[in-house]
């Protein structure tokens, strides 16, 4: 939320957000509309968790609720697709700060 706030007015930046397919349901569904999201996001399904796996995300020993969950995980990518920014966490509960995401995209020439 904190990002999205931040970068709210950078016309052509896009916001992908994946989730694996066991994570989409109704409560994730009214979550992203009650905060309407869906105007600055662009929400994919993960189906099988492959990218996670591809990106080595996944979770290793995850509680059921979990499987196929990743790590949480930033990426900045340039329009060329070059990787920018990676960031990943193994705690859910602590969220990137704005500013690293910043000052990857202002050294995007």
């Amino acid at each position: 939320m904190e990002l999205r706030r931040e970068l709210g007015e950078v016309e052509d930046l896009v916001i992908l957000y994946v989730l694996p397919d066991n994570q989409v349901n109704e409560k994730t569904l009214r979550f992203i509309d009650g905060n309407l999201l869906r105007d600055r996001v662009r929400f994919l399904q993960d189906p099988a968790s492959r990218a996670i796996d591809r990106l080595g995300l996944r979770k290793p020993g995850p509680e059921p609720i979990e499987a196929g969950v990743p790590h949480p995980a930033t990426y900045v990518l340039d329009r060329g697709g070059r990787i920018r920014l990676v960031d990943v966490r193994e705690d859910y509960h602590i969220w990137l700060d704005p500013e690293p995401v910043i000052a990857a995209l202002e050294r995007i020439p």
